[in-house]
């Protein structure tokens, strides 16, 4: 990975693992504010990294990492370039309301949202804590 690459990668895994320690495994949070923060930089520094290849294999990696909101958020990018990788994460999630709960939700209608053509890259995600509707 270039060293320019290196930054946005870097501080966007912080990020997400900021966002996992706030909403923990069902994603839930009594801060929105914080949150609001944090999603604000994640896509920030997502937007950054998926303009070159290893900035995307990069944003790519994470839908491995075990905590669902790094999965959720990683996959919800990873969507707008490849498609047929993100999709089985966000079935996983959306597939287990019991045990993911909220993020359960969101990756339903991420799904759903992106299906339609209505997925921005620049937004957070459907239902997410504190984001806006309509």
């Amino acid at each position: 990975m270039t060293e320019h690459a290196t930054e946005p990668a870097e501080r966007g895994r912080r990020t997400l693992d900021e966002m996992s320690d706030l909403v923990g495994d069902q994603g839930h949070t009594t801060n929105t504010r914080r949150w609001g923060r944090l999603v604000d930089q994640w896509l920030s520094d997502g937007q950054a990294l998926a303009q070159s290849e290893d900035g995307r294999a990069a944003i790519a990696a994470l839908m491995d990492d075990p905590r669902p909101t790094v999965r959720l958020w990683s996959a919800a990018a990873v969507l707008f370039w490849d498609a047929d990788a993100a999709r089985p994460i966000l079935t996983e999630i959306r597939d287990s309301p019991i045990r993911y709960d909220l993020h359960s939700i969101m990756a339903k209608h991420t799904l759903l949202e992106f299906d339609a053509g209505r997925l921005a890259r620049d937004a957070a995600l459907p239902g997410s804590p504190g984001a806006a509707t309509g």
